[in-house]
């Protein structure tokens, strides 16, 4: 971090220095105003005046780097230490209802993890967006202004939405395929392997930790292991094939074979997670309702459809929509199993080509926003008229 004079910055140099020394002021003086029982929010106000004071006062002379900003953190978060060694404890939770109270508690366990959110997710986020608009390239990364405004463009859609050949809309439709395939298999999937272990047999529950294997081990192993199962020339499933006199096949490099086998890669691989939420939602189905269909005659198939299914619906809308946003935004599956070629290019992988193919920062940043739309028109759809909630 160089000098940097508060006078010269830009609006969003100014916004994001005043927010980031009003955490740097705020936060320590909430703690400390809660822990000697004194009004916290009135402690966050003065904490927020101070250092944005401080922070200005060091711009200002010209004395902001990074050891003054590391040393300026420690100084003032000492100096509160020691105020709060001699400031007489208060009567501010007698002072106030307990409505209050809970309030202040609550926003003292969840700042945290709200400024922690804030700074490994929505700044991202935000700057992402930035880059989406304007023109960088990984060559001139190092030396772009990160706060600049002042070369705002919309080339990079441009180039998103006219790529080649209509390209950007068949790696979507790939994308949306892929998606709504691999959700729903792997949901069928743990479906079934609920089925299978809900009653008692020998061994049910060696048989169950067996059935996460999939999840809990490393992607980078299993998508090797996949890779030797369909290799061509000595690959398992293409020596059976061959044993039975068929033609071998490139399961992952030939058109069609390839899309099909990231899907099948897809369900195997993240069926273990609805596995779990289908099998705590069927043991939790009353059994007198079991009893009583058996009772008048219900078939096997009669109970599962009439019983299970319907008990099952809340858990399948809530399974479909966390595994369809993770699937769309899914880049490691594919990038492993087949770099993307053979018509398996999705969009994640797009973006890491031109990210580090193009190394066109721009372009990457404008496909990563028009991709967060799109996920974001798909779940208001969902939300909109296909949601199932409990009763």
């Amino acid at each position: 971090m160089e000098e940097a004079n508060v006078l010269n910055f830009s609006f969003l140099q100014l916004l994001s220095f005043v927010l980031l020394w009003a955490i740097i002021g705020g936060l320590p003086a909430f703690y400390l105003f809660y822990a000697r029982d004194r009004n916290p929010r009135l402690g966050a106000a003065l904490g927020v005046v101070v250092g944005v004071v401080m922070g200005t006062w060091l711009s200002a002379n010209n004395l902001l780097n990074e050891q003054t900003f590391l040393n300026s953190i420690a100084i003032l978060w000492l100096a509160m230490l020691l105020v709060g060694f001699f400031l007489p404890a208060g009567t501010h939770s007698r002072r106030v209802t307990i409505q209050q109270r809970i309030a202040d508690l609550a926003y003292g366990l969840l700042m945290p993890t709200f400024l922690i959110v804030m700074a490994i997710v929505v700044v991202p986020m935000i700057w992402n967006l930035l880059f989406a608009f304007r023109p960088v390239r990984m060559r001139n990364l190092p030396t772009v202004d990160l706060f600049g405004l002042n070369d705002l463009t919309l080339n990079n859609f441009d180039r998103v939405f006219a790529a080649r050949s209509g390209q950007f809309w068949n790696i979507l439709s790939t994308t949306l395929f892929y998606t709504f395939a691999g959700s729903i298999l792997a949901i069928f999937m743990g479906l079934v392997a609920a089925l299978l272990v809900k009653d008692r047999f020998p061994g049910r529950n060696v048989f169950r930790g067996f059935l996460l294997f999939p999840y809990i081990a490393p992607v980078v192993s299993l998508a090797f292991i996949w890779q030797m199962f369909l290799n061509a020339r000595f690959g398992l499933i293409n020596e059976l094939v061959a044993s039975m006199g068929g033609r071998r096949i490139d399961f992952l490099t030939t058109p069609g074979w390839a899309l099909l086998m990231i899907i099948l890669f897809q369900g195997w691989r993240y069926f273990p997670f609805a596995f779990l939420f289908i099998l705590a939602r069927i043991q939790a189905i009353p059994a007198d309702m079991y009893e009583a269909a058996q009772v008048d005659g219900a078939a096997p198939s009669q109970r599962l459809w009439y019983i299970t299914l319907p008990q099952l619906r809340a858990v399948f809308g809530t399974l479909f929509l966390l595994r369809f946003i993770w699937t769309f935004n899914k880049f490691d599956d594919v990038f492993l199993l087949t770099g993307g070629v053979a018509g398996t290019e999705v969009l994640p992988v797009q973006i890491y080509n031109q990210l580090f193919s193009r190394q066109n920062v721009g372009t990457a940043a404008a496909t990563a926003v028009v991709m967060a739309v799109i996920l974001f028109i798909i779940i208001g759809i969902y939300f909109r008229w296909f949601l199932v909630e409990e009763v």
